[in-house]
């Protein structure tokens, strides 16, 4: 048992450790009713693999094993997609409800539903009819307990709800964080800095670490830890793989926390054979592979929404409705939801409209169109080729996506798979719009058939990693350089053919780049205004650095070390000791801090430098590894709680890699001991020689159940470099998912 109790009654917290058996009996006591053809087989990691002769039967199937093994992660997302976080944690969330309210993931939920095919609707229907099947008979977790969340049932709309939820617009960190900062005067300066160099996970204008998040910050970084707004995905051709078939490895860049944002699955149903990764409550496979098509993708950065600034004639005609929050430990609150011809009035929520001076801002996002990402996916996952693939995302609205393919025909391919405006472009001053521009933009839609796409470029292989794509008007202005992508590339024309081991080893590579480059302009520019032997040994050492971030690299310290104190200093001499956000950017320190620097008058050089090479050089002796610094800790929602927290928290272990290495491991300015939260948490890669070569790891485990041996499992794996095969042929599927529940008749 695993307990923390105190002479305060209520602060106590008793739950069980469950092993694998102790689960699958536990799932067997359940006594649901499978349809007939239909059985559900686990391995050793609980992942499960599910066989039915109907379509419907497996739908039933997944969402029995949905439910089961993420149910409580289920019901806490339902109740943030509907913006009830208030019932769970008090009033603190009350303004956090509104905004969400007010984004409304649910809004094109009904049309959506209503123009659905029939089969994609019955796969739904199947889906949900289990997951309601394993709710009405499972007892509650302790994470509901301690959240008050008593389950409710699922409906076909809340599947919709959660696929609008996973589909928030990468952007909307940005926007939270900066419009406080919109009518500051310098707004125009940083904007146009921001377009120029991008966006890395997050960015505003002023975070001191002491400072406390605003409403906005924080919704947009829980949004940020669903969303892929970073990933790498590859595909190589099977002229560059040894087998002379191609090879496909996909690397989602997600929240690292527990439970896993993903599950893994595997499906033989008449339509589906296939393996893959899916969003907990959206029963699509979002990368994977099937008999003859391996898929993937990342985050298109595109920009899928805008603010509009209303007019005083059209507020004058928006309708306000009430909107009762219930709270927690607290009485209820009403809060105005008010909703234009342009989308919901985002400042009403009192967390922006304080900050926004006369303005009501108003939220176009793609969203809000009744697009069917659900049909998209399901005819990918039982698509025959890369031309298949690229034709069925024509239906995807958000997120946005790089979608990359790969077939047994030997083709390999890109697409751009997004619903958007018709924009000629953006404003250089601002990203909000007046209402005839907005209109304008919004009253024309362009899709995946409308954008350029690749099918086997002669390079023979495709790299995507959040990176600006080609160029397409209108597409984005914030999107991730091209570190990641240099450093593959770097690889593959090193190396003429690739075997799935050695491309594994570029997925795990942890070397950047635009670090080591930086690090050699950093020795050589300090170098001028040092004077002790200790700091030239310093200079020296940065200089050699050839930016690789493993565990065990002394030099990634003295960099990381330089480059806070620089910055700081920087923040000092230009902002009075304020830090623009922006400053804490990979793509600022990489393509303006130099220029920034060399921008300082001679006495401020030579009072800045060496009082920085000196205090990098003591912080980074004091930590001597990168890995003793940087390290993951996976947490649960409840791993935050004060004095609870680690009792839902896993053992901290180092983290190689940094902000845009190809193993992405992200992190701030580094100012002390640093727990990653965000980066690499999955991975994949499919062979397309034989159907049986697929693998599949998490950062965590399959399981969500609080006391679950199986949440946690898969980090020495992770750790280890291995990974959990996901076979095709039913030979293998029998030899490795020895565990059955059901049976086919």
């Amino acid at each position: 048992m695993a307990r923390l109790s105190s002479r305060m009654g209520w602060l106590s917290v008793r739950y069980p450790i469950y092993t694998l058996n102790d689960r699958l009996e536990q799932f067997k006591a359940l006594n649901l009713a499978f349809d007939p053809g239909t059985s559900i087989r686990f391995n050793d990691f609980f992942v499960p693999y599910i066989e039915s002769s109907t379509d419907r039967g497996g739908a039933y199937a997944l969402g029995c094993i949905t439910e089961f093994q993420r149910g409580p992660q289920l019901q806490f997302l339902k109740r943030l997609a509907q913006g009830r976080l208030s019932e769970m944690g008090g009033s603190g969330f009350v303004d956090m409800d509104h905004l969400i309210r007010l984004l409304d993931f649910g809004r094109a939920a009904p049309e959506i539903w209503a123009s659905m095919p029939q089969a994609s609707k019955e796969w739904v229907e199947g889906f949900v009819a289990g997951l309601n099947a394993v709710q009405a008979k499972r007892g509650r977790g302790v994470d509901e307990k301690f959240l008050a969340i008593r389950p409710e049932p699922y409906t076909p709309l809340d599947i919709l709800l959660f696929g609008r939820l996973a589909g928030a617009d990468v952007n909307w960190p940005i926007y939270f964080s900066l419009i406080e900062h919109r009518l500051s005067g310098d707004f125009v300066h940083w904007w146009n800095l921001l377009r120029r160099v991008g966006a890395g996970v997050s960015t505003s204008f002023e975070s001191p670490p002491s400072h406390r998040p605003s409403v906005a910050q924080q919704i947009g970084d829980f949004l940020t830890s669903i969303s892929r707004s970073g990933s790498n995905s590859i595909v190589l051709h099977g002229t560059r793989t040894q087998s002379g078939r191609p090879l496909m490895v996909n690397d989602p860049h997600l929240g690292q926390h527990l439970p896993n944002v993903w599950m893994m699955v595997g499906l033989r149903t008449p339509s589906y054979r296939c393996v893959g990764l899916m969003f907990p409550g959206v029963p699509i496979l979002g990368l994977g592979r099937n008999t003859n098509l391996a898929w993937g993708g990342t985050n298109l950065r595109a920009a899928s929404s805008d603010l509009v600034r209303l007019g005083s004639q059209t507020e004058a005609l928006t309708t306000p409705q009430i909107s009762r929050i219930r709270v927690r430990f607290s009485w209820a609150r009403q809060r105005k939801l008010r909703y234009s011809p342009h989308g919901p009035v985002l400042t009403d929520c009192p967390a922006l409209g304080r900050l926004c001076g006369p303005d009501h801002l108003a939220l176009r996002w793609a969203g809000h169109w009744p697009t069917d990402e659900i049909t998209s996916f399901l005819s990918a996952m039982k698509a025959d080729t890369v031309a298949q693939l690229q034709a069925a995302m024509a239906g995807v609205g958000v997120t946005p996506l790089n979608v990359l393919g790969a077939d047994t025909q030997g083709n390999i391919g890109h697409v751009l798979a997004a619903t958007l405006p018709k924009r000629p472009g953006f404003p250089e001053d601002d990203w909000v719009l007046p209402e005839d521009t907005a209109q304008a933009h919004w009253s024309i839609q362009v899709c995946a058939k409308d954008f350029p796409s690749v099918i086997n470029p002669a390079a023979g292989f495709i790299v995507s990693a959040n990176n600006r794509p080609s160029e397409v008007t209108g597409l984005g202005f914030l999107f991730n350089g091209d570190d990641r992508v240099m450093r593959a590339r770097t690889l593959f024309n090193a190396q003429h053919r690739f075997c799935p081991k050695t491309l594994l080893e570029l997925q795990l590579d942890v070397t950047s780049p635009l670090a080591a480059r930086l690090s050699r302009e950093l020795a050589d520019f300090c170098r001028a205004w040092i004077s002790t032997s200790e700091q030239q040994v310093f200079c020296n050492s940065i200089d050699l650095w050839q930016g690789a971030y493993t565990a065990d690299s002394f030099s990634a310290l003295q960099f990381e070390f330089l480059l806070t104190a620089l910055v700081r200093e920087l923040s000092a001499v230009r902002h009075a000791g304020r830090m623009p956000g922006l400053m804490d950017q990979w793509a600022y320190l990489t393509d303006c801090l130099m220029e920034d620097l060399e921008a300082l008058s001679d006495a401020q050089k030579k009072s800045v430098i060496p009082r920085s090479v000196d205090e990098a050089n003591r912080l980074a002796q004091h930590w001597q590894l990168w890995g003793n610094l940087h390290k993951i800790r996976l947490r649960h929602v409840l791993g935050h709680v004060p004095l609870l927290g680690k009792l839902f928290s896993s053992k901290s272990f180092p983290a190689a890699g940094s902000r845009e290495t190809l193993m992405k491991n992200a992190h701030s300015l580094i100012r002390g001991f640093d727990e990653t939260s965000y980066g690499s948490q999955s991975r994949h890669l499919s062979d397309l020689s034989d159907p049986d070569e697929n693998y599949f790891v998490l950062l965590g485990g399959q399981d969500g159940w609080v006391g679950s041996q199986l949440m946690s499992d898969q980090i020495p794996l992770w750790q280890t470099r291995q990974s959990i095969q996901m076979p095709l042929s039913a030979t293998r599927i029998q030899q490795l998912f020895h565990h059955r529940v059901g049976g086919l008749e």
